[in-house]
């Protein structure tokens, strides 16, 4: 296989990024008489990223991956979805009914459902309870539900109740998942324990994984939803493997419960950093983390060693790669477009792969040496290629994540003279209260974040007169570059006068 990071310097917010989950575009009208007929190669090229931070914030992003014009993206490529008080730990895409979940710690969970170009609240779910683990059905229709006391509950995603069951175990639930045939449930606990109920509420099996360390997460090699006719009877088929993931690093492989011989790998990864989810194909394992440094304790600063690795269905370590981010360590994986997209979240930042799960040709190794050594994607055109080969060194500079956000040497230009596209710009202002004068600042969302494009403050109490300037410049005598956008501008003090009726 092959896999090379984007350069992307913009797939990043202000705030740590804690949970990611990647929704396929399902086309707007279906005919009801076929049925889910879909061809996931087709459609799985664009999509919808959603991310869950430490401000309370879901972020809701528009991917691509295929090189569009900026005129052919949606009206509006972010949502930044509010409404949580704590932190979004958790985040997840319930694809046949294109909804969304969110969690946050405090226990609350929210339901996001899409109407007339806008993201709202359809359910609310809140015990006061911590919630350790959501998760949709692979036919959407059911969500489980497990809590910190114990208390595990099993819900239609119209918010009915199905069952619900307050276990007495000897340690708390940490984890759970849906067998591919949602017949059954299996549950993680902080010992190690396998607990496997079925889909009325009754007890099946209580198994003792392992003797030591706890179950962080675990994940089934089958496909997160099933979107075609046909897959229900595929899916019983059998086959398929079960990792969970350990605190102490490792990853057991399972084809049951009963299993007598499961397959042990040692990542060598941080516990507490390790993520892991199988690729749609069943056969690939993606695993995230944090390596540990020969010799020394945990350390809690940066540079952090952060890789992505690769597993078979045996076990077998396919693939290593280091992630480019090395200031916070992994928070979060998710797949994405039918497997050709990896996303990783470290801290703010989210790192996008590109992924080919064939042996890499020769010329697309030379195309992706080729951009790595180019300054800037203009500089592009001027290497001496024939014009077919052109567009596909072009290519390799698009980016996955289509957000309308500045460059950090761009920011002037790009308030002065925006995208010209058709989509909007959605921006939130807010007020700085800690200092004397009124002082606000402009800031463009992304990503569940908030990018700051202006800053101004209130110069008159009486009259509405603000002088507003570059947030980032603030401090730095160097006004060269600087765009006037207003007759009144002075650049000895890089300010621009703006004058309200309002």
């Amino acid at each position: 296989m092959h896999l090379h990071f984007e350069r992307n310097v913009n797939a990043k917010c202000d705030c740590t990024i804690l949970s990611l989950s990647w929704m396929g575009k399902v086309p707007d009208e279906l005919p009801e008489e076929e049925g889910w007929k879909l061809n996931r190669n087709n459609y799985y090229q664009e999509g919808w990223l959603a991310t869950g931070n430490v401000r309370g914030v879901v972020g809701v992003t528009f991917t691509s991956s295929h090189a569009r014009r900026p005129s052919e993206l949606p009206l509006r490529t972010n949502y930044n979805l509010r409404g949580h008080r704590s932190d979004v730990i958790l985040v997840k895409w319930n694809e046949p009914y294109q909804k969304l979940a969110s969690c946050d710690s405090s226990g609350v969970i929210f339901v996001w459902i899409k109407y007339e170009g806008r993201w709202s609240i359809e359910l609310i779910n809140d015990r006061s309870t911590p919630v350790t683990h959501f998760s949709w059905s692979h036919d959407g229709r059911m969500a489980l539900i497990c809590y910190q006391d114990g208390f595990v509950l099993v819900g239609s995603v119209a918010g009915q109740r199905y069952w619900s069951s307050m276990l007495s175990l000897d340690a708390r639930i940490t984890c759970g998942c849906w067998t591919p045939d949602d017949a059954q449930v299996y549950l993680g606990t902080a010992s190690a324990q396998l607990v496997v109920m079925d889909v009325h509420g009754a007890m099946v099996s209580q198994v003792q994984l392992v003797a030591e360390g706890g179950i962080i997460s675990m994940a089934w090699s089958c496909e997160k939803f099933k979107m075609e006719e046909g897959e229900e009877g595929a899916e019983s088929g059998g086959g398929h493997v079960l990792a969970v993931a350990l605190g102490n690093g490792e990853i057991v492989l399972l084809r049951g419960h009963d299993d007598v011989s499961p397959v042990r790998v040692r990542t060598g990864l941080r516990g507490n950093t390790l993520a892991m989810e199988w690729a749609n194909s069943r056969e690939l394992l993606a695993v995230a983390g944090t390596l540990l440094p020969e010799g020394t304790e945990s350390p809690d600063s940066p540079p952090f060693k952060n890789v992505v690795k690769f597993y078979s269905d045996v076990g077998s370590l396919i693939y290593t790669v280091p992630v480019p981010y090395n200031q916070a360590k992994v928070s979060a994986l998710t797949w994405g477009h039918a497997a050709r997209r990896l996303f990783v979240a470290c801290g703010g930042a989210v790192a996008t792969a590109r992924v080919w799960r064939v042996v890499a040709p020769l010329q697309l190794l030379a195309r992706v040496r080729a951009a790595q050594s180019l300054a800037a994607p203009q500089a592009a055109a001027q290497l001496p290629l024939p014009p077919r080969l052109m567009p596909l060194v072009a290519s390799l500079f698009a980016h996955t994540i289509r957000c309308n956000v500045p460059e950090c040497n761009d920011l002037r230009r790009f308030v002065s003279r925006p995208p010209a596209s058709p989509g909007r710009l959605h921006c939130t202002m807010l007020r700085h209260d800690d200092e004397e004068a009124g002082a606000y600042t402009l800031y463009l969302e992304h990503l569940g974040g908030l990018v700051p494009l202006l800053k101004g403050r209130r110069t008159s109490k009486i009259r509405p007169e603000f002088v507003i300037f570059d947030p980032q410049a603030e401090g730095n005598g160097d006004c060269r570059g600087c765009v006037s956008v207003c007759p009144c501008y002075t650049p000895e003090y890089r300010y621009y006068y703006l004058y309200s009726s309002v």
